[in-house]
């Protein structure tokens, strides 16, 4: 499937275990088999599965995922997990931050999971991770996000977030994971001034956002 630009368009959907029920297919399951693909099969994480799907403690009813599906194929998924609970980047990577203090707060979220299908067309692959950013910042606004912090290889920040026209604050400097691999823990702060200028790098200006056939739950 090729991406025509001026005509292409997907709403990204909100999930939760609390509205699951309100799209078509099941979504939820769709994303962590994504997951599986991406993170255990292509890039050979060591996380856990149960018949193809990955997943980790963070999923729970907590969580909201970003899911990308053409028809009932999921292509793309991510994740944003409040502060107010135990979270990824304070209980596995503190180390990573050292310039300023951890939060525990209900307008600072944690994005993570961030998958993109690898066998898709790279020009299909950038407009869906343009898709994705849109929907973290479109949520973040709406329900007073005011900041997103998460971690990654440096160069997945650079071509996700900075080049779509988001700038981040870097939380401590690079460190080597387990792999041997450079991750750094970076903020997102987010605003409508944030959305405008995202949405004008990317070209992008519809309303990103499905919340299932019933509305938001």
């Amino acid at each position: 499937m090729l991406l025509n630009k001026a005509f292409y368009f997907m709403t990204i959907e909100c999930v939760s275990v609390e509205n699951c029920h309100l799209f078509e297919g099941n979504p939820l399951a769709e994303q962590f088999r994504l997951r599986y693909k991406s993170l255990i099969v292509r890039q050979s994480w060591e996380l856990a599965v149960k018949d193809d799907l990955e997943f980790d403690q963070y999923d729970n009813p907590a969580a909201v995922y970003f899911v990308w599906r053409d028809g009932h194929k999921v292509a793309g998924v991510s994740r944003l997990y409040p502060t107010t609970y135990p979270y990824m980047l304070k209980e596995i990577f503190p180390n990573l931050v050292t310039r300023e203090p951890l939060p525990t707060d209900p307008t600072v979220w944690e994005g993570s999971r961030f998958c993109v299908d690898n066998d898709l067309p790279p020009r299909q692959r950038i407009r869906i991770c343009q898709e994705l950013v849109l929907a973290y910042l479109e949520y973040g606004v709406a329900r007073g996000i005011e900041n997103i912090i998460g971690v990654m290889l440096p160069a997945y920040w650079r071509n996700l977030f900075v080049k779509n026209g988001w700038d981040l604050i870097w939380l401590g400097d690079a460190m080597k994971d387990n792999e041997g691999k450079k991750i750094r823990a970076a903020r997102l702060p987010v605003s409508q001034d944030v959305l405008n200028k995202v949405k004008e790098t990317t070209g992008l200006s519809l309303p990103i956002l499905s919340y299932g056939s019933k509305g938001c739950s």
